[in-house]
């Protein structure tokens, strides 16, 4: 159904709206990381004591020559980590660190400090924290990115190619901060939707950075996250003492990735990616979804709830939060809805990507006209 110019103005209201209420999101995602980073401390596994403290929790403890012994508290992800390094069985400690029981926190210690003491005391491990508590517990190869002047040149860059801060996303070991182009198109009769770029990172192993367009439809703030444009794993030289209190080291690898990350938003917010991801949209619109095939998508894509969830609103009778008909488009979007319902927030980034996956990649291609909405 065509839109009436009315429809299409409202469209536009609602796009300034969503901006103005997610640059709220983004610049706290800004103060967050400008104004809290990691301490670093390089340790071998037989420096490392495990015990539980007086609230329960597991604490890793450790010798520091300026202020003698240290303890911070452990991450979630932390002690997934160090299952992962030792071949723990992660769902055993999982359980472990989730059991209330002071019993279950003393047999996580003991199996820590065993395993460390006896198998791993010469390795050296880069201890990540935050607040009193290590959030990622890492290899001594793990490249440190200073996440203030990538987060800074994003916000920058985008700007200067007409885009402006949407949205923006704070976890314990992740941020996520989003741009929009403050335009609306029309890819196809009466789909009203703007595009943008995602950024992600972590400085606690939890993700590589990671650059991916969007696509957001208008009217019930759908969004999919395409395939990536820029990833960057964290891994380079084995440190040292002296590279972890080196800030021109620091900096130099900032600035190599801040290079790339300006080219990739170059070659992102211009007219031939817009173009590109609108045929995405007319592509996703023209082709039909075969149920038996849609379902086993799926399946393997998301927890067994969610594809539920995903399949009751599909066959819903909804073409508002929806697009109408049977097609990949409205399959996307019925994923986006789900995520949007979701709260978890690494969890609602996920689906958005899952979103992007069922999408027709971009082909590349010279551009040509798209309806865009005054």
């Amino acid at each position: 159904m065509l839109l009436t110019m009315e429809s299409k103005t409202a469209a536009a209201h609602k796009l300034e709206q969503l901006i103005n209420h997610g640059r709220v999101k983004a610049g706290e995602v800004i103060d967050h990381v400008m104004n809290i980073q990691p301490a670093d401390r390089l340790q071998s596994g037989a420096s490392l004591s495990f015990d539980v403290a007086e609230d329960h929790s597991v604490q890793v403890s450790f010798a520091d020559s300026m202020v003698g012994a240290i303890r911070l508290k452990l991450h979630r992800n932390a002690v997934q980590q160090m299952a992962q390094t030792t071949d723990l069985p992660i769902k055993f400690m999982d359980g472990l660190l989730n059991t209330p029981n002071l019993w279950a926190k003393e047999l996580l210690a003991h199996n820590l400090r065993t395993v460390f003491a006896n198998r791993f005391w010469k390795q050296r491990y880069l201890l990540r924290s935050i607040h009193g508590e290590v959030r990622g517990f890492l290899s001594d190869r793990y490249r440190r990115l200073d996440s203030r002047p990538i987060i800074e040149a994003f916000a920058t860059e985008v700007q200067k190619k007409g885009a402006l801060p949407y949205n923006g996303y704070v976890t314990d070991t992740k941020v996520a901060i989003q741009a929009i182009m403050p335009e609306v198109y029309e890819p196809v009769p009466g789909e009203l939707v703007a595009y943008g770029l995602s950024l992600e990172n972590s400085d606690f192993g939890n993700g590589a950075l990671s650059v991916r367009a969007y696509l957001l439809r208008i009217w019930c703030s759908n969004l999919a996250i395409t395939q990536e444009e820029m990833r960057q794993v964290h891994l380079g030289r084995r440190l040292d003492e002296s590279m972890i209190y080196s800030q021109r080291t620091y900096e130099l690898d900032a600035e190599t990735t801040v290079s790339a990350l300006r080219d990739v938003i170059g070659s992102q917010l211009n007219a031939e990616s817009l173009h590109s991801r609108m045929d995405t949209i007319r592509a996703a619109n023209a082709t039909a979804v075969d149920p038996a095939s849609a379902k086993e998508t799926l399946k393997k894509l998301l927890l067994k709830s969610e594809a539920d969830a995903v399949i009751d609103a599909y066959n819903s009778p909804d073409t508002y939060n929806l697009p109408a008909g049977n097609s990949t488009w409205r399959l996307s979007n019925a994923i986006s809805w789900i995520a949007g319902k979701t709260e978890e927030t690494e969890r609602k980034l996920e689906l958005m990507k899952v979103a992007g996956e069922v999408l027709p990649k971009p082909a590349n291609r010279s551009a040509h006209s798209v309806a865009q909405v005054a």
